[in-house]
C-alpha cells in the first residue's frame, strides 16, 4: 500500500507498542457501532520502534483455560515437538528449557481451569500448580503468557473467570502479563487487528489490563520461527519498559514457603498410603492362603513355593525383614489385625515378637529393625 497517496487517511491500531497501519476502507465495514470508530480515534501515536535490550535468559509461565492450547504453544515456543504432551489433559506443571534466538528460554506449563469455572469450583489442586508455577521459575518468570484461542469469544465472565484465577499470584500480575492468542490459522483472512475491533468491548477490556499486549502463534505451522522470535522481541521490550520496577514477578515468600510445606505434606501423605496399599495387599495375599484348605505344606521349598499336598497349620509364624521406613510394622499390624501391636511410625530399635489369633491360626510375627539404605550394620545383621 502507498502510504504517500493524499487519499490515505491511515488509522493506527496498536498492538502494545507496536502499531499497524490499516486504511479506514478496509476497517469501516467490521465496525459495529460507534464505540469502536471512538475506540480506534483515541489510540495514543506509535512508539519509538528501536530494539529492545536482548535478555539471556526469558522465563515464561503458560496459564489459561484447558484446551486453550498451552501445551502445543509451548512447542512452538521451544522449538521442540516432543516438549510437551499435546492433546490430553496437563496434571501437573511441566517445565522444559531450550535454546532459543540465542536465549536460554524455560516454559513452564499449568493444567488448565475448566471453562466458566469461578476460582471456588476449580479444584484445590489446579490452585496449587498455578502457584508453583511461577516457583519452578528461579527469580520468577519474566512473563505469564495468557493463553486464548484466538477465535474465543471473550466475554464478561470469562475476564471475571480470569481475573479469578490470576489474583492468587499477587496484584503485580497483570504487568507481567502478555495475550497469547492461538490457532492463528483459524483466523481466516481477518487479521487479529480486525477481530480486536469488531469483537466487541470485552476483549479490549481484557487486552487493556494485559497492557494491550499480545501476539498471535499458529501452532500448526512452525514456519521459520518467525513468530517466536516477534514474541521474544515483544516480551524483551516489555521487560525493558520496567525502568522503575521488577522485571519479573514476584510473590510472597510466606506463600512459596507454605507451598513448599505442603508439597513436602503431600509428598509423606503418597508414601503413607502407598505403604497402606502394600500392607492391605500383603494382608489380602496371607489371609487367602489362611482361609484356604490350609497353608500348601509345612515348609517353603529354595524356590519358596508350597508344595501340592494341602495341610491345614494349626500356627504360622513370620518375620518382617526390609530396610527402615518400608511399612514392616505397619505390615505387621494389619496382619494381627490390631494397630497397636506395632508401633507405627516409629522407629524399631530390636526385634519384637506379637501373637494374634487369624483365620483360627495362632499368628506370630517378628518385627525387626530395619537396615539404611541396603547396608545393614553388626547390630542389625545380630
Amino acid at each position: 500500500m502507498d502510504t504517500t497517496d493524499e487519499s490515505f487517511s491511515p488509522v493506527i491500531v496498536t498492538n502494545g507498542a507496536y502499531p499497524v497501519r490499516c486504511s479506514e476502507e478496509v476497517l469501516l465495514p467490521f465496525f459495529t457501532d460507534e464505540s469502536l470508530q471512538d475506540a480506534m480515534d483515541s489510540q495514543p501515536p506509535p512508539a519509538s520502534h528501536s530494539a529492545p535490550p536482548a535478555l539471556q535468559e526469558l522465563r515464561l509461565v503458560l496459564l489459561g483455560r484447558k484446551g486453550a492450547g498451552k501445551s502445543a504453544a509451548g512447542n512452538t515456543i521451544l522449538g521442540v515437538a516432543g516438549g510437551f504432551e499435546s492433546g490430553k489433559p496437563t496434571e501437573e506443571c511441566v517445565k522444559r528449557r531450550a535454546d532459543v534466538a540465542g536465549r536460554k528460554v524455560t516454559v513452564v506449563d499449568t493444567p488448565g481451569w475448566e471453562w466458566y469455572y469461578p476460582l471456588n469450583s476449580t479444584p484445590n489442586w489446579v490452585r496449587r500448580e498455578t502457584l508453583r508455577s511461577v516457583s519452578l521459575c528461579p527469580s520468577g518468570p519474566h512473563a505469564v503468557l495468557l493463553v486464548v484461542r484466538s477465535c474465543a469469544s471473550v466475554t464478561e465472565d470469562y475476564i471475571r473467570e480470569i481475573e479469578e484465577h490470576l489474583e492468587p499470584l499477587g496484584k503485580g500480575v497483570w504487568e507481567h502479563t502478555m495475550l497469547l492468542f492461538t490457532r492463528g490459522d483459524e483466523l481466516g483472512l481477518v487479521s487479529m487487528e480486525q477481530r480486536i475491533l469488531t469483537s466487541g468491548p470485552a476483549l479490549q477490556k481484557l487486552l487493556q489490563k494485559c497492557g494491550n499486549r499480545y501476539h498471535v502463534v499458529d501452532n500448526r505451522s512452525k514456519g521459520d520461527g518467525t513468530q517466536v522470535k516477534e514474541l521474544i522481541r515483544k516480551l524483551e521490550e516489555m521487560v525493558a519498559r520496567k525502568k522503575g520496577g521488577s522485571s519479573h514477578l514476584e510473590m510472597d515468600n510466606t506463600v512459596l514457603v507454605g507451598l513448599e510445606a505442603d508439597g513436602k505434606s503431600r509428598a509423606r501423605e503418597r508414601r503413607k498410603k502407598q505403604r497402606q496399599m502394600e500392607a492391605q495387599m500383603q494382608r489380602g495375599t496371607i489371609k487367602a492362603a489362611l482361609m484356604s484348605d490350609g497353608l500348601q505344606g509345612s515348609k517353603l521349598d529354595a524356590h519358596h513355593s508350597f508344595s501340592k499336598a494341602p495341610r491345614r497349620l494349626p500356627e504360622v509364624r513370620l518375620v518382617l525383614l526390609g530396610e527402615r521406613e518400608t511399612g514392616k510394622s505397619s505390615a505387621g499390624n494389619t496382619i494381627l489385625g490390631n494397630t497397636s501391636f506395632f508401633q507405627g511410625g516409629a522407629v524399631t530399635e530390636e526385634c519384637i515378637r506379637q501373637q494374634a489369633e487369624v483365620a483360627k491360626r495362632l499368628v506370630t510375627v517378628v518385627d525387626t529393625p530395619g537396615w539404611e539404605g541396603g547396608v545393614a550394620g553388626p547390630h542389625l545383621k545380630e
